[in-house]
């Protein structure tokens, strides 16, 4: 029996979540011990044995850093993180060599924890875990922009505070900002359409995480709106859905009670639960999303049409890959006036041959998603650890 650390240290929603927990018990299944260390303690399984993981200095604090425009690379987060703050590389490495050396793991798995990777590379097994946007290529030199525009941050500096902690620790540095993520083995879970890097990765892609549907017949007539995020939508945003000539249901986590009476009251249906996705998928022509990864995923999986309203970078790149490959559309979420968004959801609803081709690559997409995601996170441990 192995015992195996599970980390979680950046990156919000239940996709993270989801993995580590399915993976925890697919280890527990073939008889390994594993031990969760998380950026978030709430609404794992009862019983496992969960650590809380360190922290990085923007998610200490209630302020973000101030930044001077929307970030541009992977490099960009990490600035306004505070990975490059002064010490803050060595507090996180110290934190977590602390963790190895209490739970003594025989192998780390880390879902997007650069930190743990700096602690446990050389020293513990590892296997970095990640989607296409968040395990980049360790190879690279530097971050690529995402975006077209140039990054907001040197890279430079962040390197050399991350190299100044590991040179003082006695441990070997690193050429570049991307190979803060390098393990013994690497996962990267996600459809190679989705996947930022696609061009410059070398190896291939695992099964990304998402649902699969086995009956997917019913009307597929509405409009399924499926919104989250920090922002508000504005006022036009809820009038392009009353004029778009759609059947309109919503479900949306930010809506006051009030707000969903006036929808309601103007017709649409809100709903105040999640919606299981094959509900979705047997009563929706188009989704219309903030470009989540596990539902962009889903809805390739099935064959249903979506149009992307991104609100950080990497749900932009989600928004801007099904566009480019022909299997969506994607718009600006500063929405100004109705009419651009409501044509665009009915030329979306509309064009026949968008949705043959959905319904032609859906059961690639499908088989693409086996052998499950904690599957081969078992297989990878299993192979480490002998």
């Amino acid at each position: 029996m192995a015992r195996v650390l599970l980390g979680w240290e950046l990156g919000g929603g239940r996709g993270h979540h989801v993995k580590l927990i399915a993976a925890g018990q697919r280890l527990q299944a073939l008889g390994h011990e594993p031990i969760y260390v998380v950026q978030q303690l709430e609404g794992w399984p009862a019983g496992v044995e969960l650590w809380q993981a360190p922290l990085w200095p923007v998610q200490l604090s209630a302020y973000a850093r101030p930044v001077a425009a929307p970030p541009a690379t992977m490099g960009d987060i990490f600035a306004a993180l505070g990975v490059g703050e002064a010490g803050a590389p060595m507090r996180v490495i110290a934190a977590w060599d602390r963790l190895l050396a209490a739970i003594r793991p025989d192998a780390v798995v880390a879902e997007f924890a650069p930190g743990l990777l700096l602690a446990a590379f050389g020293r513990v097994p590892s296997l970095a875990l990640g989607s296409g946007f968040s395990l980049p290529p360790v190879d690279l030199p530097s971050f690529p922009s995402l975006t077209g525009s140039p990054p907001v941050a040197d890279e430079a500096p962040i390197l050399h505070e991350v190299n100044r902690a590991l040179a003082s620790l006695g441990r070997p540095q690193r050429p570049s900002l991307p190979a803060l993520n390098l393990a013994d083995r690497m996962l990267t879970s996600s459809f190679a359409e989705l996947d930022p890097y696609a061009l410059v990765r070398r190896g291939g892609h695992g099964a990304p995480s998402g649902m699969l549907i086995d009956d997917a017949d019913g009307p597929r007539d509405e409009l399924f709106v499926y919104m989250n995020g920090p922002q508000a939508r504005p006022a036009a945003f809820w009038q392009a859905l009353l004029s778009c000539g759609l059947p309109v249901r919503i479900w949306d986590p930010r809506l006051t009670r009030s707000d969903a009476a006036q929808l309601e009251g103007a017709g649409m249906t809100v709903e105040t639960q999640p919606v299981p996705f094959h509900r979705i998928v047997q009563r929706s022509r188009l989704a219309l999303t903030h470009g989540g990864l596990g539902f962009a995923t889903s809805a390739l999986a099935a064959g249903l049409a979506q149009i992307v309203a991104p609100f950080d970078l990497e749900k932009l790149g989600v928004g801007q890959a099904v566009t480019n490959h022909r299997l969506g559309a994607w718009i600006s979420p500063v929405i100004e006036a109705a009419e651009p968004l409501a044509a665009l959801i009915r030329d979306v609803a509309g064009d026949e041959d968008l949705h043959t081709r959905l319904a032609a690559t859906a059961p690639d997409f499908r088989r693409r998603m086996h052998p499950t995601p904690e599957t081969q996170i078992a297989a990878l441990v299993m192979d480490l650890v002998g």
